[in-house]
């Protein structure tokens, strides 16, 4: 399962149809998205979560490639809102050993990047006023 292949899995896929970390993730990226419409440059914030820029033509704005693990990749889709949708902040995994991680362990990995994505997005915008979830970060 590399990126050449296209193998790209949700959590649902890796953990099976009943994965309450799905959900979970899900909601917590629902919270975060908001704030990443101040990104402004997203090679810079791939850099800073220790991440690559990738293009997987699967209708993003950006996506960013983190390696958690050698053989585990997260992948961070995201489309900004317009006059019809919603941002979408969503996550696929990859790679030849992430079918063998736990669903908490990818969900907990995959929250910590989105945090630290978050992070970027304070240190970026000092004295914009920013969705409450950059409070808690």
């Amino acid at each position: 399962m590399s990126l050449k292949q296209g193998k790209w899995l949700t959590l649902k896929e890796i953990e099976g149809k009943i994965s309450p970390h799905d959900e979970y993730v899900r909601r917590e990226l629902g919270l975060r998205k908001e704030a990443l419409e101040y990104v402004d440059n997203i090679t810079e914030l791939a850099h800073y979560i220790g991440g690559t820029v990738v293009k997987l033509g699967m209708g993003e704005d950006w996506a960013i490639k983190k390696e958690a693990f050698p053989g585990v990749e997260i992948f961070f889709l995201y489309r900004h809102a317009d006059k019809e949708f919603p941002s979408n902040l969503r996550v696929l995994y990859s790679g030849d050993k992430v079918i063998r991680m736990r669903g908490d362990d990818l969900a907990s990995l995959t929250i910590a990047c989105a945090n630290h994505m978050l992070r970027y997005v304070i240190e970026t915008n000092p004295g914009k006023t920013l969705p409450k979830i950059c409070d808690k970060i």
